[in-house]
């Protein structure tokens, strides 16, 4: 009988042998597989390392809804009136094709060094001290992102290449990448977590097998990942995240422990907020249908309260708040409407919906933003009292948050309806006004996902820019506003820029490509100006007399009296309508004298016209200079 039992045993140890096996082949065949269906999946090997930095690039499918700007810009731009030799419209191309390279392809680049294939493992006192910063900044993600056993802790800083889940991996050392980047700048040690969050991703478990902490660190990725703040690579990543989280059931009551199933519903539920943002600016379908999870259970308010960011001791200078609050808890019950609402926002844009489901849902997001507003600033004022200067800032930013997040969806909604064109521009006013208020980075929680911090601000950017385009008045007061908003648009990539240090040099080239749109602008509404004034200038009834140019006092030597420099007069005469038949008439005897000139010199073509004169009579063309 023992024979026979070891001759089971080592039967089963050797079906087992077989089993795991055939798995990792079926692993590797599906890998190649994905690699050629999606090419931007990284590599399944970690211990294959590519010979050199590549890029793979995955191109964007699907209409898009937030993003459908470019086209709305480059056809603003075509429609403006330009010179010949005018760059500034090519620029402003493109500066749009820059755009779209970022908004509707996914780039990856993998560094590879002599070390690239093995784990970053500090020294055991660093190590140590790393845990314990790692558990402190952990508490800000409660109770959606929980953390490991000690054991699998200190696994991942000592022995990563045991641990099986590779989440845990990519997630402390994603976390703690941020930490230093954000108090040192680029070092070695960012540079050691970030080839250890590459040497995860690079395993392909953490895409396809589902697991709570593979979910969780692709969520966190998406959400503020600086390095993945690409919005079609924090689309895939939520992608996988979602897929997981259907496989695993967290949406399902089915989970026996009470602590366990309301951790799993709060990571749930920030999925589905996080999903129907990408849907609503990719216009794709979501991964997490509205119309069927609608109606799962949310986390119950005990869950939600352990939701207070603003409250830990990073926030309250160095010690964390002992009264409690519940700002937390109501701005993410308050996000989850609206993500019901964006979803049904989302559903309608993409068919096309009629008018009146349009003018419902808009009443709908329009009384939610009420309530939802209400509700924050009456805790916010009661908080305040107990608050430090720092733990009133954040809240304020969610309040920003949410108003801007509101007005984009609006303004969303609203494109395409001509009978709303007024609001849709005013919405799109306020959006960039509130934008000074929503300056923070990766630390703070209440700002939303990283790429809708750098590239939201363009739909509402680009709906003013449009706006300053089609004006049939270039020179009214609220013109000049929308110049100023466009500027202040430039002032917050270059704030954003301070604050997002793994991304200062995207953030330069997002504040470029705003500046080259202002700059347009301000040359546009100059032309208009001055074409207005052209075309409509103040005359006399009788025009004065125009001296000959063949007066008996007039010397060929003075019509060269005439030093214009540098000055392109050909530029100007482009300006001038082409039904105009002669430039003399403006001479008129109202025109302010501009420089003065001995009695008893003789006229010269200097002055029977004055450029210089005339230019700064019909003022406005101050900023064509640098055309």
């Amino acid at each position: 009988m023992q024979t026979r039992g070891l001759a089971v045993e080592n039967e089963i140890e050797s079906r087992l042998k077989r089993l795991e096996q055939t798995v990792q082949q079926l692993t590797g065949c599906v890998n190649r597989v994905l690699q050629t269906i999606t090419p931007g999946l990284p590599q399944t090997n970690p211990e294959v390392s590519s010979p050199s930095c590549h890029t793979i690039t995955t191109e964007n499918v699907g209409p898009s809804h937030s993003f459908s700007f470019l086209e709305e810009a480059s056809a603003n731009v075509d429609a403006m009136r330009q010179s010949p030799d005018n760059t500034t419209s090519q620029k402003a191309h493109s500066e749009l094709q820059y755009l779209s390279g970022r908004l509707t392809t996914t780039e990856i680049e993998q560094q590879s060094d002599g070390n690239a294939t093995n784990f970053y493992i500090p020294s055991k006192a660093t190590g140590y001290q790393l845990m314990g910063k790692f558990l402190e900044y952990s508490e800000l993600g409660e109770p959606f992102f929980s953390v490991p056993s000690d054991d699998v802790l200190r696994q991942v800083i000592f022995e990563p290449h045991k641990v099986r889940e590779r989440g845990w991996i990519a997630y402390f050392n994603y976390t703690m990448l941020s930490i230093a980047s954000n108090e040192n700048g680029e070092n070695a040690e960012t540079k050691n977590f970030r080839r250890n969050v590459q040497l995860a991703l690079n395993n392909s478990s953490i895409f396809i097998e589902p697991r709570y902490a593979n979910v969780q660190a692709l969520c966190f990725l998406a959400m503020h990942g600086e390095d993945y703040a690409a919005p079609n690579l924090s689309w895939m990543m939520l992608g996988h995240a979602c897929r997981q989280a259907e496989a695993l059931g967290l949406h399902s009551p089915a989970y026996q422990n009470e602590d366990s199933r309301q951790q799993r519903l709060c990571l749930f539920w920030l999925l589905f907020l996080i999903d129907k943002s990408c849907s609503l600016a990719f216009g794709r379908p979501a991964f997490l249908p509205t119309a069927l999870y609608q109606n799962v259970l949310l986390p119950d308010q005990c869950s939600l309260l352990k939701f207070k960011p603003h409250e830990r001791a990073w926030f309250g200078d160095g010690q964390a708040s002992a009264h409690g609050t519940r700002f937390g808890a109501e701005i993410v019950t308050r996000c989850i409407q609206w993500a019901k609402l964006g979803g049904s926002i989302a559903d309608l844009l993409a068919m096309d919906g009629p008018v009146n489901q349009k003018q419902e849902i808009r009443s709908s997001l329009e009384a939610w933003y009420l309530d939802t507003t209400q509700s924050l600033t009456t805790i916010l004022d009661v908080e305040s009292a107990s608050a430090t200067s720092i733990q009133i800032r954040e809240m304020t930013l969610g309040i920003s948050t949410v108003k801007f997040q509101y007005l984009h969806s609006l303004i969303l909604l609203l494109k395409g309806d001509d009978s709303s064109s007024i609001l849709r521009l005013s919405s799109a006013r306020e959006a960039i006004s509130t934008l000074s208020s929503m300056v923070s980075n990766w630390s703070s929680v209440y700002n939303g996902l990283v790429w809708q911090l750098l590239y939201c601000p363009f739909t509402p950017f680009f709906v003013i820019f449009g706006n300053i385009i089609h004006s049939d008045n270039a020179r009214t007061p609220m013109i000049e506003q929308d110049l100023d908003l466009l500027s202040a648009t430039v002032d917050y990539f270059a704030e954003m820029r301070s604050q997002m240090r793994l991304l200062a040099t995207v953030c330069s080239r997002l504040q470029h490509t705003a500046s080259a749109f202002l700059r347009l602008a301000q040359v546009h509404v100059s032309r208009h100006a001055l074409t207005q004034s052209v075309e409509t200038p103040a005359r006399p009834a009788q025009p004065p007399p125009i001296q000959s140019s063949h007066s008996h006092d007039h010397h060929p030597e003075d019509s060269m009296d005439l030093d214009l420099g540098q000055f392109n007069v050909a530029s100007y005469l482009e300006w001038l309508p082409a039904d105009m038949g002669s430039p003399w008439p403006i001479l008129d005897s109202n025109r302010p004298e501009v420089s003065s000139r001995p009695r008893d010199k003789r006229p010269t073509l200097g002055d029977m016209f004055d450029w210089f004169s005339w230019d700064t009579y019909y003022s406005g063309t101050e900023t064509l200079g640098g055309i």
